[in-house]
């Protein structure tokens, strides 16, 4: 949303002449003027420290961009599934919706970008801080933001299937060791986390549970590496006060999931997890007989976890302009975001709040019957 800006050239400095009083006090009030004039453009032209939020484009997950199929799920050879991929999506729409957001560390606001979302109603202001951390540059937002969505679409593909009855596996893998730590004596990346001390991994919860019983002597960790299972000692640290934990092992760690089928979904310019509820939809829909739209015209957004739960996302409001500026009638929000929409549902589309990806199915199935779903509020 940045402009290029050029100070316009307040006189023309061959026009030196001499001048009497008179023609002094002239002099002076051109230059006063010419020093506004000058002020006046810089101050539009400089920089704020404020995020613009507006409407983004809404993509359809049940079809293609760019000639190419959003997403595409095949059953591994040998699964044995209670269910059969459909190719077809339809004749609806199932759009995930975004957000388009201009100012700094990525770009840059300026004063007239502040005025346009002042008076839009569509758009909303930010200061940066309250998005990103001071120092965060455009490459660190990049990066989280991609991260982001692949770990967003494989939750999305474990809260599917759990919503279906189809067993999977998942582990925690080392992802990352930390700058400076001593695990990285024993671990690597990609090591698969089964056990700690006695107790299996079965999440983060019950790790942090037995690093933090250490007292600060290494942990027993059982491991897989390479197809192949040891057991190493791995020493630990003080947490930082704000960890809300008092040792750690210095490890980046990401959920892993050991699924039967292989899920693609093609959006390169798309970051962020706010896609997941979506994502869930689109392989459910894949995996099931039937068009889970009815045909009709549907977004949505928010963030899912493996056990199915829809949780809140940013520019709420924005999104609901966006799906409703391509046509959805109806829009699926988490259900912690209603409030924010007090107001700001634009004429033409149905809201409803969900809370998890079962509750999105149940609206999905009531809307392709042309019915009000039961029990599920609206918002706005």
């Amino acid at each position: 949303m940045s402009r290029s800006c050029r100070p316009a050239r307040a006189a023309d400095e061959r026009a030196a002449r001499p001048a009497g009083r008179s023609g002094a006090a002239t002099g002076r009030r051109r230059l006063a003027g010419a020093v506004a004039v000058v002020s006046a453009a810089v101050a539009l032209c400089a920089p704020t420290p404020y995020l613009v939020e507006g409407p983004g484009p809404a993509i359809d997950v049940l079809g293609e961009l760019e000639g190419r199929q959003v997403l595409s799920v095949a059953v591994d050879a040998g699964a044995d599934l209670p269910v059969k991929v459909e190719e077809d999506g339809g004749s609806g729409r199932l759009d995930l919706t975004t957000v388009m957001v201009g100012g700094p560390p990525t770009s840059t606001t300026m004063l007239p970008d502040l005025v346009a979302a002042l008076l839009d109603p569509g758009q909303d202001l930010s200061p940066r801080e309250t998005v990103y951390p001071t120092g965060t540059t455009a490459e660190e937002v990049s990066r989280g933001n991609s991260a982001a969505m692949v770990s967003s679409q494989q939750v999305a593909v474990a809260a599917a299937l759990g919503e279906l009855g189809v067993d999977y596996e998942s582990h925690l893998v080392v992802s990352e060791i930390a700058e400076g730590s001593r695990a990285g004596e024993v671990l690597r990346s990609g090591d698969v986390l089964l056990r700690a001390g006695d107790e299996p991994v079965t999440g983060m919860e019950s790790l942090v549970s037995v690093v933090d019983a250490s007292q600060g002597h290494p942990v027993r960790l059982q491991i897989r590496r390479d197809g192949e299972t040891s057991t190493v000692q791995v020493p630990v640290a003080p947490a930082p006060a704000n960890a809300g934990q008092r040792w750690q092992m210095g490890v980046y760690l990401q959920r892993d999931y050991d699924v039967p089928v292989e899920v693609e979904m093609r959006l390169d310019e798309i970051g962020g997890p706010s896609a997941g509820l979506m994502f869930s939809l689109a392989v459910i829909d894949r995996l099931t007989p039937g068009e889970a739209t009815g045909g009709r015209h549907i977004a949505g957004t928010g963030t899912v976890t493996e056990d199915g739960s829809v949780g809140p996302i940013g520019g709420i409001a924005q999104k609901v302009r966006g799906a409703r500026r391509v046509g959805a009638e109806v829009f699926l929000a988490p259900q912690d975001n209603c409030a924010d929409l007090d107001g700001r549902v634009p004429e033409g589309i149905t809201v409803y709040a969900v809370d998890t990806v079962g509750t999105a199915r149940a609206v999905l199935r009531a809307v392709a019957e042309d019915s009000a779903p039961d029990g599920v509020r609206t918002c706005g």
